[in-house]
């Protein structure tokens, strides 16, 4: 019906994560790339053609709200084939830029934000308890920002504050560190002193416990298919789609097209050659037979004559 599906905008939102680790960026870049592609999505009505161009587009936008050194349309253009010009890239980018009122070197608030400010929180409210070495086991930022990307990724978590988002990720980092030490009474306890402090901070963020709840049981079963995920051995190959113009640029074979004509080879000492002496071959014209899923140059008959010696 030419509407944009969650389908579509996740896909996007995982390109988006490719180029991320393709150009070694900050997780920040990410964040506010997929925050300006769920507000233009928002706020616009876009077809489904469009939508690879705004969300390298906003890709690009993103690098340079962070005041990074800007990529090359180009090189963007190729990496994501996301079938734009350059211009249109710029463009699009404008646009995207222009009806979001997006201000350039200036970084957007996004869950990723709120995540480190909590773990700072909790990291101060630990030492102060006297709970750090807990703490340290218990929450790893780093993993925190990993399984955000995740998150982020995800229409589910679109809607969800991005205060709330960062709170439930928190949650479920302790819940899992309470399951693996639910046999041990002490650590139980020390970690539960962790969990009131949380629910504490969730009272001054203003979050009801309905949409607190909701928002942790989306969370959780993303998470669990994630983590359901690495228990898979991972075979798919990797796949480039090329065009047909792309192919012929790659490698011009056409061009190195040469039609033959029979040859005949004739011995000396026979005056005559059966017929079945005659092998007909059929085989390409390039010296490249590697094997490659790569188009192959017109195929020509050549004729071999054999006699035996």
């Amino acid at each position: 019906n030419g509407e944009i599906t969650i389908g579509t905008r996740d896909g996007a939102a995982h390109v988006l994560r490719c180029l991320k680790v393709w150009y070694e960026l900050p997780n920040d870049v990410l964040f506010a790339a997929i925050n300006l592609v769920d507000r233009f999505l928002t706020k616009m009505k876009v077809r489904p053609k469009h939508m690879a161009c705004i969300s390298v587009s906003s890709f690009h936008l993103a690098v340079q709200q962070h005041s990074l050194p800007i990529i090359d349309t180009e090189d963007l253009i190729a990496i994501s084939q996301c079938r734009c010009t350059s211009r249109d890239l710029v463009r699009m980018a404008d646009i995207v830029a222009n009806k979001l009122g997006v201000q350039m070197n200036l970084a957007p608030v996004t869950a990723l934000s709120f995540i480190r400010l909590f773990y700072y929180i909790f990291e101060k409210a630990a030492n102060a308890l006297g709970l750090s070495e807990i703490f340290k086991s218990a929450i790893s930022l780093a993993d925190l920002e990993m399984r955000l990307e995740i998150l982020a990724c995800d229409a589910s978590c679109a809607s969800i504050r991005p205060s709330e988002l960062a709170l439930v990720m928190i949650f479920t980092q302790m819940d899992v560190y309470v399951s693996a030490n639910k046999d041990n009474g002490l650590v139980h306890q020390q970690i539960h002193d962790l969990v009131d402090y949380a629910i504490q901070l969730q009272k001054f963020c203003r979050i009801p416990d309905s949409s607190f709840l909701y928002s942790h049981s989306i969370v959780t079963k993303i998470l669990s298919l994630y983590n359901g995920q690495h228990k898979i051995p991972y075979k798919q190959r990797l796949v480039w789609k090329l065009s047909s113009r792309t192919m012929r640029v790659l490698r011009p074979t056409d061009k190195l097209t040469s039609y033959l004509p029979t040859i005949a080879e004739h011995h000396h000492t026979h005056g005559h050659m059966s017929n079945s002496n005659l092998r007909f071959r059929t085989g390409s014209v390039s010296s490249e037979d590697d094997g490659e899923d790569w188009p192959t140059s017109p195929i020509v008959a050549v004729c071999e004559q054999f006699v035996d010696e």
